[in-house]
């Protein structure tokens, strides 16, 4: 007779750590490249799409409809990929992509993807976010959005009093190296004697019983793994007064590059920008972002229509899709690369997933950065504009 037994948080755990060492015997890191690419593409449309469509006029009744579209899509997004990414991180199919960038544009972005999720449980996120942080740092921009992301969701969909409290750090070691110091703090529920008690996905587990699969489980094993690869320290603290504290450490490069006259000069002009991408949706929703942020976009489906595009035309900056049939992105930059007037544009690449092998192939071709999908809008707008106040000094 099969056991009714509910499996705990540790065994939950374990379950995916046995999963993600199980798959390189059977599938490897490819196959979870794949399945990432695969699953995130569609994902990235049905987000966009919800986007753009929020921004237009709609009556109360199909605005509620589509925020329902977004908020159920959003859910599963960060189930799939926190599932995806954990088991890829245990299989070492994930590695540091560390490329300049402004870090708190990645804070702010990591933010706002917690913040979907603290309105549709009515939890209330505040942040507090130091001037230091305004600055441009070297370090892998998307797992650093991930792991601020993963702290708040956890926290928020365990939170009990209905607040949550995020705040952000940086401490300057030296002119090139800094620490960042990321703290969330939610209340712990009372027991009878008045103490506090650890929510359940922070506690050791042993012998204790979930009635359901908790999505934080899996969210705190993910941001552990995440931690490590960047090279941090996690640490999770119960006060005597009863609140939580969640505190991640993290090393972290500066830079001495100061951007803020050149992206003003950025907003204030209209650059050309070239989006090659071989799904119509994505490429839709790629337009409609740029396009309402004010520049001007035009797009292609193909790699080979975006190097015959560049050698009809100038453009400021280039946004390529990296998994396309043909010539892919990686061979469409390298043939960019060499036309005239084209060595040191901006090649932003994009995509749901590629393997280290192909990102180091994009790199070695010439792209300047790979942005991951879902693409987050404001993220997507401030890289552009930091690429192209970057490629004007």
């Amino acid at each position: 007779m099969t056991s009714s037994a509910t499996p705990s948080s540790i065994e939950l755990v374990a379950a995916s750590s046995a999963f993600a060492q199980f798959l390189p015997k059977r599938f490897g890191v490819e196959f979870l490249t794949s399945l990432n690419h695969a699953i995130r593409t569609p994902m990235s449309g049905i987000l966009g799409l919800s986007e753009l469509l929020l921004e237009s006029a709609l009556d109360p009744e199909h605005r509620e409809y589509i925020v329902s579209i977004r908020s159920c899509a959003s859910a599963l997004n960060d189930l799939l990929a926190s599932t995806l990414d954990y088991a890829s991180l245990a299989s070492g199919g994930i590695r540091l992509e560390e490329q300049d960038f402004p870090l708190l544009t990645a804070i702010e972005a990591g933010l706002r993807e917690a913040r979907e999720r603290a309105l549709e449980t009515g939890t209330v996120l505040d942040s507090e976010l130091a001037p230091e942080l305004d600055r441009i740092v070297c370090a892998d921009a998307l797992r650093l959005r991930d792991v601020v992301a993963l702290m708040n969701r956890a926290s928020i969909h365990s939170a009990t009093s209905g607040r949550v409290r995020f705040q952000a750090q940086l401490s300057i070691w030296s002119p090139r190296l800094g620490e960042l110091s990321l703290e969330v703090r939610r209340e712990a529920v009372a027991n009878a004697a008045g103490g506090a008690v650890l929510p359940r996905s922070y506690q050791e587990p042993e012998g204790l019983l979930v009635e359901t699969f908790r999505i934080e489980t899996l969210e705190m094993a993910l941001l552990q793994r995440l931690v490590g690869l960047l090279r941090g320290s996690l640490k999770v603290s119960v006060e005597a007064h009863g609140s939580i504290d969640l505190r991640v450490i993290l090393p972290i490069g500066l830079h001495e590059l100061n951007l803020r006259e050149e992206l003003a000069l950025v907003e204030d002009a209209r650059p050309a920008i070239l989006i090659a991408d071989d799904n119509r949706i994505n490429l839709r929703v790629l337009s409609a972002v740029l396009s309402r942020a004010g520049f001007e976009v035009v797009a292609v489906d193909s790699g080979a229509a975006a190097v015959a595009a560049l050698g009809a035309r100038c453009f400021d900056l280039v946004l390529m899709d990296i998994l396309m049939p043909g010539l892919d992105g990686g061979a469409a930059t390298a043939r960019i690369r060499a036309l005239p007037k084209c060595a040191r544009i901006p090649i932003l690449g994009i995509t749901a997933g590629v393997t280290e092998e192909l990102r180091e192939s994009c790199r070695r071709n010439g792209m300047d950065a790979i942005l991951g999908k879902p693409v987050n809008a404001p993220e997507l707008v401030e890289s552009v504009r930091f690429y192209l106040a970057r490629s004007s000094n």
